[in-house]
């Protein structure tokens, strides 16, 4: 007995050293003095500083695999990690996904390989072609990374990639039709048997609402067969939802997000019979008064409300109010300089600003970045040449809470009444943006 109860003691011994980590490495040409592993959540960072010959060495504990990303300066890439593992990376930053190498993570090395198949894929070039040849071109991209998948030994990361990459190629072909009307310009129909391809998934398994990749293929799905000109595209996903989806569970989490969501970001002129198709899909009453309490407060951004007032300093201390410029139509544009689509906009609104000056419209941008990040601020309107008007909010302050501005950039048209136009204007690089000012101005 006493023997047993040893074996047993051992056993559980290297079961529990089994659980430890080790991932080390070396950085050529480092481009800061951290690396750092992040839990898949982020509720987990695990960091060590390079040493004088830029090597690091990270220990932790892990219960299950796990999916979990490498990060050093302003670069990450996805690993695969299994508890007892112990993993060497070598990487150059200056080619950083080109060079990265796992020895000890077979996982984490396909995990980088088949990004960079990703990257080898021009969506613009694939969306534009005929159906066939595009279809073509998605399916041996598909095959590329299959065939890269076959070398891998762990059946449970294997099978969890299998259906990763299936639903990665599966979006991009509901995606197709709008893409391709949007790239060309033209009006695309599909063939009859085009969506055979959803055959493969089980629309009612559970497991695919509880999983994030999946859901959000789910969602996908719900809206890819609307056409984009479709004036009640909502309540077309609504009833599509109600038509493909028997699980009551799968009708109910799906529908209520994208009302949300359509409420959240949407005009809602028509809110009452896209409310009663909603009521007819999703089964629980206490979610009805949920979003029609939702929709009652969003309805005040709707056209022809009267604006909510804010006022800001300009670049020398002015307060400067939205109100003062009742008179005239009044562009709003909030972003911030750590913001990477707001300052891909920048361009287009000068141009627009130039184009447009003159003109009854007074072009006003408000900067939600932190009180640290001033001098950022006013530098960048120089480099710029930002025009208009300039005012700091210095964090997100009364203009994000009163318009429920979640993400930046967002664009707010007001009238000369000071009434709202649209509170979910389109973007200066959007030619939309030009012809409704030529319709108003």
């Amino acid at each position: 007995m006493a023997i047993i109860l040893s074996a047993c003691a051992l056993i559980a011994c290297q079961q529990e050293q089994n659980n430890t980590v080790i991932i080390s490495g070396a950085i050529n040409n480092p481009l800061s003095e951290t690396a750092s592993i992040i839990t898949d959540d982020r509720s987990s960072v695990y960091t060590d500083t390079l040493d004088s010959n830029s090597t690091f060495e990270i220990e932790f504990e892990l219960d299950s695999p796990s999916y979990m990303s490498f990060k050093h300066g302003n670069e990450t890439t996805a690993m695969y990690v299994k508890p007892g593992d112990n993993i060497q990376i070598s990487i150059d930053p200056n080619e950083f996904d080109e060079t990265i190498n796992y020895s000890g993570s077979n996982g984490s090395n396909f995990l980088a390989q088949k990004y960079l198949l990703e990257e080898t894929t021009d969506r613009k070039t694939l969306f534009i072609l005929p159906e066939v040849a595009f279809l073509k071109q998605v399916s041996e991209a598909e095959k590329g990374m299959l065939n890269l998948l076959d070398l891998i030994v762990d059946e449970d990361f294997k099978a969890d990639q299998e259906q990763s990459i299936w639903l990665q190629w599966a979006n991009i072909k509901l995606n197709y039709k709008k893409y391709c009307q949007f790239l060309t310009k033209s009006k695309v129909e599909l063939s009859p048997d085009y969506f055979d391809f959803m055959s493969h998934l089980n629309l009612n398994d559970p497991s695919l609402l509880e999983d994030e990749e999946s859901y959000q293929f789910l969602l996908n799905y719900a809206s890819s067969q609307i056409d984009a000109d479709d004036d009640n595209s909502i309540t077309t996903s609504l009833q599509f939802i109600s038509e493909k989806f028997e699980s009551a569970a799968a009708k109910d989490k799906l529908s209520y997000t994208m009302l949300k969501e359509y409420i959240k970001n949407e005009s809602l002129e028509n809110i009452d019979i896209i409310l009663l198709k909603f009521n007819q899909v999703h089964s629980d009453t206490i979610i009805h008064k949920e979003l029609s309490d939702l929709a009652l407060e969003m309805t005040r951004f709707n056209t022809g409300k009267p604006a909510i007032d804010f006022s800001y300093p300009d670049k020398n201390g002015k307060e400067v109010s939205l109100s003062d410029f009742k008179g005239s139509y009044v562009y709003v544009d909030v972003w911030a300089t750590w913001c990477g689509p707001c300052k891909r906009e920048i361009p287009h609104l000068v141009e627009l600003e130039k184009d447009y000056h003159g003109k009854n419209i007074v072009f006003l941008s408000v900067s939600v970045d932190e009180d640290k990040d001033y001098d950022a601020w006013a530098n960048m309107l120089e480099e710029k040449e930002m025009s208009g008007v300039q005012l700091f909010a210095s964090g997100w302050s009364k203009i994000t809470k009163d318009y429920k501005i979640n993400g930046i950039p967002r664009f707010m048209l007001f009238d000369t009444e000071g009434n709202i136009v649209n509170v979910r204007a389109s973007r200066p690089s959007n030619p939309a943006t030009r012809d409704l000012f030529d319709q108003l101005l």
